[in-house]
């Protein structure tokens, strides 16, 4: 396409330049259909000027001539001068309202319910949903509402004008008069709600990246704050992503298996993975000499251990106050207080057994046992994984829910495959 070619189309389709500036950018999707509009108007008026003067029709020429100074003025203004579209608008339905009523003096537009087939098309523009389906639903009623208008002002309108044409002319000018004006409504209302569709699908793209981010940079902050509180007792900070690496595979096997099917939804799922860091951040409140003690725990350093479960819940409660999503923090907190709860009721801090221990929870506990036993400590040896399965499937029904065991053997090469990948 030329130079010139490109200015002609952006002459009518452009966006104004004003619309660069954030306070108006938003309302480009309604300015740029608007020039489209009072353009096609402008030359439409221009047309009608010509066909005035040649049949010397005086009224209606000085009447067009105005049309065309007043729709070059709100291009001119629309396209140059910010908070002018709605005066614009306002100005050129004043005109339309003043040229109706001319057009019915003189050329027999008698007045009628079938004016109301003209709002009808306009209308249209709120049938905005996407889709092929809705398309067509917006052509069909702006065909019906043309070809019903033109039908009735043509063919049984019996007003007699003040001036008359041929009745061929009268006609033919009446039709070509309506064909003009209903193709440039359906042009504009499509074009409005062709933009607002763009508008609504950057800003779902913005809103998404936007929430992406965040997202992402809350779940980096919680692992680091993890790492540095498992780094206390002696762990490398992979404890963390070991652990939540197994979550991830677990409950993603779950949901292939059909396994609670009634709790595991999407939703569910990426709540109990975010959750999985959480899970010892109770500890940050237990003393370092507890904590990092290579030798064997008296019952009452034991005791203070247990309180990480309870202390954890506290924590995430004050320090996620603030987070929208009550689902997450429901989840985090399950994680944090009962990930030492066991099946058969024997594990802390409340001894709670079975099913009424949160299904994240039951699942962090395999997790968390299988990395506590596999991985080095000060305080002992790593075990191999084998035995560390074995123990699992002698515990299952016992320490471990027994679905959530089978799940877990299920994927043992999986579960092998992350703990060598990131070992200490």
């Amino acid at each position: 396409m030329s130079k010139s070619s490109n200015k002609i189309v952006n002459f009518f389709t452009g966006v104004p330049k004003y619309n660069d500036d954030k306070d108006y950018a938003d309302y480009s999707y309604f300015s740029t259909p608007l020039n489209m509009f009072f353009l096609a108007c402008l030359l439409l008026h221009a047309v009608y000027l010509i066909l005035f003067s040649y049949y010397m029709i005086v009224t209606m020429m000085i009447v067009d001539g105005v049309c065309v100074l007043l729709y070059t003025a709100f291009v001119f203004i629309l396209r140059r001068f910010k908070g002018s579209m709605l005066p614009c608008v306002l100005l050129a339905a004043a005109e339309l309202i003043v040229h109706q009523v001319f057009a019915v003096k003189l050329f027999g537009l008698a007045p009628g319910f079938h004016y109301l087939l003209i709002p009808l098309m306009f209308i249209t523009v709120f049938i905005r949903k996407k889709g092929s389906l809705y398309v067509l639903l917006r052509r069909f009623i702006i065909f019906i509402a043309a070809a019903s208008f033109i039908l009735l002002v043509a063919g049984f309108d019996e007003y007699h004008p003040e001036y008359m044409f041929s009745t061929e002319v009268t006609k033919g000018l009446l039709v070509v008069n309506c064909i003009a004006c209903f193709t440039l409504t359906h042009l504009f209302t499509g074009r409005v709600v062709h933009n607002l569709d763009e508008k609504r699908s950057e800003l779902d793209i913005s809103v998404n990246e936007k929430t992406n981010a965040i997202e992402s940079m809350q779940n980096q902050i919680i692992i680091s704050f993890a790492n540095i509180i498992e780094a206390r007792d002696g762990s490398t900070g992979k404890h963390v992503k070991r652990t939540s690496e197994y979550v991830e595979a677990l409950v993603k096997e779950l949901k292939r298996n059909g396994d609670y099917a009634d709790i595991l939804d999407e939703q569910y799922m990426h709540d109990v993975m975010m959750s999985a860091p959480l899970h010892d951040i109770g500890k940050i409140t237990i003393p370092d000499s507890i904590l990092t003690k290579a030798g064997r725990l008296t019952q009452s350093e034991f005791n203070t251990i247990k309180e990480h479960t309870i202390n954890g819940k506290k924590l995430i409660e004050e320090a996620m106050s603030d987070i929208e999503n009550e689902q997450f923090l429901k989840v985090a907190k399950s994680v944090a207080l009962y990930h030492h709860e066991c099946w058969d009721g024997s594990g802390y801090p409340y001894g709670i057994a079975g099913e009424d221990i949160p299904l994240c929870a039951r699942i962090m506990t395999i997790a968390d046992y299988f990395d506590a036993l596999v991985a080095k400590r000060s305080y002992k040896a790593a075990l191999p994984t084998s035995v560390v399965f074995d123990s699992i499937k002698e515990q299952s029904g016992k320490k471990f829910d027994p679905t959530v065991t089978e799940a877990f053997l299920r994927i043992r090469d999986k579960i092998d495959e992350i703990a060598k990948a990131n070992a200490d």
